[in-house]
């Protein structure tokens, strides 16, 4: 356990849980919380859920093919690489996302009973963020009866489509509360120093994955209704990234949380464990992307070769020091911001949702500036000309609208590419909804229990033992037979 001491307007305390390097926590008592404020609870909450998509996801990096372990570890019986699970498996992924709930709670209620719209809405817009990832890994999860306190201590679980379909309504509710709420800076808005209309935007680009995620069950009058409301609103999508920076400083433990992953605070690279994936690697190089050298580095005493080894592999991996890690487009400083939601996954989401007539708008340009915002938050040189060359490459049909033979597949794939290293959950997401990429290689290891990328989590063990009456049982396998309800 670490203090972490983030700086806003004022100095906030603030202590850290969960798995390896956990976030900046408030640690408010949902039956006691009138010690603090939203203004204060609000930023503290927006930066555990910024530090949570990449490091507290990495076993879906190595799904999703972008990272492997690397080659100097015996790594053949490790749980992600083989796909099993135990209800150990979860535990520490329920636990960060329900603790951080309960302050975007506390942030929601408080706003509502002081009158402060603008916190009321941004809390519900992140309690829609989180409940969803949570949705769309363990399926039904307390909802109704959760956040309650000592008031519900076994809170039952909530049908997952449900959950969903109350989303979205609170989602609307968030954004009339934006829309009609004072337009002032606020310095504890790490995301957007207080615009309303990056936060309905932010609403409306969730709003728009919900649905996307229900594409492949037959909901689309539901979706379409849902998209017409949105289009009828005119405050679009976003068009930039949501991301927090709560004044990471060069220290360890202070730093962003990706950055502290792979550097101390005297600047050493100390990951000798994940590098990168041969899979990945063969993609961007494959099509010509200046992406490759700014995801990943080139290995040591060259500029030019790349390497790396698949999820699992044992047999000619390749060793530690010899592999590819990671390069200055994903590690750009100790206070870079951290990526919730891009402004690539918005137009990809778009190009996707117009592709199949759901909304109008051209899907070309849209997949376009999706390959532009991916160039322009890596920092390719002359991002939009850089991104342009790539995308009209002639003979290449994973980058090229015009020679594409299946449209969604490119919009995924290109998404797929852009993700990479920033916001992975989406990548395990569309694979699961899509089977895309459809390349992405299975685990290499011989311990692997099905053959197969798990389904969901299953529920964790912190469940059977303290709300055994409620959990939902599960058999052997579930992670890889018991599909979300929006799975086809």
């Amino acid at each position: 356990m670490k203090k972490l001491i983030i700086f806003f307007s004022v100095v906030v305390l603030v202590t850290e849980m969960g798995c390896k390097k956990d976030y900046l926590n408030i640690n408010t008592n949902p039956n006691s919380a009138s010690n603090t404020t939203p203004e204060l609870v609000l930023p503290a909450a927006l930066a555990r859920t910024a530090a949570r998509q990449i490091n507290n996801y990495t076993f879906i990096s190595g799904w999703m093919g972008y990272w492997s372990i690397s080659g100097s570890y015996a790594i053949s019986n490790n749980d992600f690489t083989t796909y099993q699970q135990t209800t150990q498996f979860g535990n520490g992924l329920w636990f960060i996302i329900y603790d951080n709930l309960e302050d975007y709670n506390y942030v929601e209620q408080q706003g509502r009973i002081q009158g402060q719209g603008f916190y009321e809405g941004a809390a519900k817009i992140m309690k829609a963020y989180e409940y969803q990832q949570l949705v769309d890994m363990f399926g039904d999860v307390p909802y109704t009866d959760a956040l309650q306190g000592t008031g519900v201590i076994l809170p039952t679980y909530t049908n997952a489509q449900s959950i969903y379909d109350s989303l979205m309504l609170n989602l609307d509710a968030a954004v009339t509360l934006m829309e009609n709420s004072p337009v002032v800076t606020r310095t504890g808005d790490i995301f957007f120093t207080g615009d309303n209309t990056k936060w309905v935007q932010l609403a409306n680009t969730l709003k728009l994955r919900i649905l996307l995620r229900q594409s492949q069950i037959g909901r689309d009058s539901y979706i379409q209704t849902e998209l017409a409301k949105i289009t009828a609103d005119g405050n679009g999508f976003l068009a930039a990234d949501a991301s927090a920076n709560p004044g990471y400083q060069n220290a360890d433990g202070k730093q962003n949380p990706f950055w502290d992953f792979n550097y101390n605070a005297s600047g050493t690279y100390t990951n000798d464990f994940w590098r990168a994936n041969r899979y990945a690697l063969d993609f961007y190089s494959n099509n010509n992307d200046p992406r490759l050298g700014l995801i990943y580095k080139p290995i040591s005493g060259s500029t030019t070769v790349y390497q790396g080894n698949y999820i699992g592999q044992s047999v000619g991996a390749i060793v530690g020091s010899a592999t590819s890690v990671f390069g200055p487009g994903v590690l750009k400083s100790f206070s870079q911001t951290a990526v919730v939601v891009s402004a690539a996954e918005s137009y990809f989401l778009q190009a996707e949702a117009v592709q199949r007539g759901w909304l109008t708008g051209d899907a070309k340009a849209l997949y376009q500036k999706g390959v532009t915002a991916s160039f322009t938050y890596l920092g390719v040189p002359s991002a939009t000309t850089a991104a342009t060359a790539y995308y009209t490459q002639a003979g290449k049909q994973d980058v090229n609208w015009d020679e594409a033979a299946d449209k969604l597949a490119l919009i995924i794939s290109q998404k797929w590419a852009a993700m990479n290293t920033v916001t992975p959950f989406e990548a395990w997401a569309d694979y699961r909804r899509l089977g895309l990429p459809a390349e992405i290689p299975l685990s290499q290891s011989p311990y692997v229990d099905v053959a197969a990328i798990p389904v969901r989590i299953i529920y964790p063990e912190i469940e059977y033992t303290t709300n055994a009456v409620n959990v939902p049982a599960q058999a052997d396998g579930a992670h890889h037979t018991s599909k979300l309800f929006w799975m086809p």
